[in-house]
């Protein structure tokens, strides 16, 4: 079946064609009114000629003019003719156009719906790949922690009371492993009894109030969703969807509103140093993320961080042993944590939990 650029064509050339036969058209009609008008006038001058020798010559002028009217007349018709067969045929090719588009309009949504079945695959198996490098990363990441973490001491006491938030309202993020192998670190740790977490999951602005009101917290630990102007909260509604947005003057503002108010803020959290200055102006220090960190990333800085902490290491000295963590399993983000603190305090010297030995 022709398509519908040929079809065009065809039209096309009908059109041209049509134009040739109405030009002549028009030349003929021009001519046939010209010799009429002609006969007319010899015809008018006969019937005032002074002679009729000079009559009849205005009459055989006449009827010359009539007789080449006539002929023009019947090349009127023949274009008539013409032009209505052209006509005729531009309206089969106007029906075999509204049919081919139509054909080809479906066979342009066949194409797109296998295009769109292709590109779904592939997005599938990409996403299985990296699920699959991703799990590898944290498991290598995990047997390490467990080789480290059986050689360690036992444990000891003084309380360090940290507030861990996560909120993941669209389910795209796994705040879930996070907590539990931070968790699990915690546990494993020489000074695991000095810690006390309280983890408010799926968490919502309120939530971050009531936690620091009741428990609180020496830490604020933030996962989730954030950009250079606000954290993501969730949004406290049973089904996925977006979260609650809350701008960083506005975390700012709940932090700074309690009289016992936090030692340290992380936000393992994208973009989330823009927030920073703000903070010091509140707690004397702060980690955040200077760009966008993967997950594998973000889990392995908060469980080596804790568990850092958790063996009586500075703050300065757990965030070095991060992205020495990362590094040695060949993660991207080792460089994206970043630890800010006011001029008055020295974070190598600083200790979130004080050994019994130490006291």
């Amino acid at each position: 079946m022709p398509s519908s650029g040929q079809i065009r064509g065809k039209i096309a050339e009908l059109t041209k064609e049509r134009a040739r036969h109405e030009g002549k058209l028009a030349t003929a009609q021009s001519k046939q009114q010209k010799k009429l008008t002609e006969a007319n006038s010899y015809q008018e001058r006969a019937r005032k000629a002074s002679s009729p020798s000079r009559a009849s010559s205005y009459l055989r002028s006449a009827e010359s003019a009539n007789k080449a009217a006539l002929a023009e007349g019947k090349k009127i018709e023949t274009e008539r003719k013409a032009i209505a067969k052209c006509a005729g045929k531009e309206a089969t090719l106007n029906k075999d156009l509204q049919a081919a588009l139509a054909r080809e309009a479906k066979d342009d949504q066949r194409q797109r719906e296998r295009q769109h079945k292709e590109e779904e695959r592939r997005r599938q198996q990409l996403a299985a790949a990296e699920r699959t490098r991703t799990e590898a990363l944290v498991a290598a990441s995990e047997e390490r922690m467990s080789v480290v973490i059986s050689r360690l001491q036992p444990p000891k006491v003084e309380p360090l009371r940290i507030l861990y938030l996560t909120a993941a309202a669209a389910g795209d993020l796994r705040v879930g492993e996070e907590i539990r192998r931070v968790k699990a670190a915690v546990r494993s740790a020489t000074l695991r009894d000095l810690v006390q977490i309280e983890h408010m999951p799926s968490a919502t602005a309120s939530d971050l109030l009531d936690g620091l009101t009741r428990f609180r917290p020496h830490v604020v630990h933030f996962s989730g969703h954030a950009n250079k102007d606000f954290l993501e909260f969730d949004s406290g509604l049973t089904e996925r969807g977006p979260g609650k947005t809350v701008a960083a003057a506005a975390f700012a503002e709940a932090i700074d509103a309690v009289d016992l108010k936090p030692k340290v803020i992380v936000l393992n959290a994208c973009h989330s140093y823009a927030h920073v200055d703000g903070l010091l102006e509140i707690v004397p220090l702060a980690i955040s993320m200077t760009d966008r960190i993967g997950d594998v990333d973000a889990i392995t800085f908060a469980t080596r961080f804790y568990a850092a902490v958790t063996e009586g290491q500075s703050v300065e000295a757990a965030c070095k042993l991060t992205k020495a963590d990362m590094r040695l399993n060949g993660l991207p983000d080792a460089d994206l944590p970043v630890l800010s603190h006011i001029p008055e305090v020295d974070p190598s010297t600083t200790m979130l939990i004080i050994p019994p030995q130490q006291l």
